[in-house]
């Protein structure tokens, strides 16, 4: 078999991917964190120091 392809959050204006492992889920989407797939209700970043500009979704 060949190796997951690499799947990037569904989150606008994120440019992570999704670790097939532990994706974050909401509905049939998948997230690279609890904060994209929450949508940032806060305003945080999905990683620290990662330079996403989804923190404002």
């Amino acid at each position: 078999m060949g190796r997951p392809t690499a799947l990037n959050c569904a989150c606008p204006g994120c440019n992570c991917t999704v670790k097939p492992e532990t994706p974050f889920r909401s509905g049939a989407l998948l997230f690279c964190s609890d904060a994209c797939a929450m949508g940032h209700p806060n305003g945080e970043p999905c990683h620290a120091g990662c330079g996403c500009e989804c923190h404002a979704c």
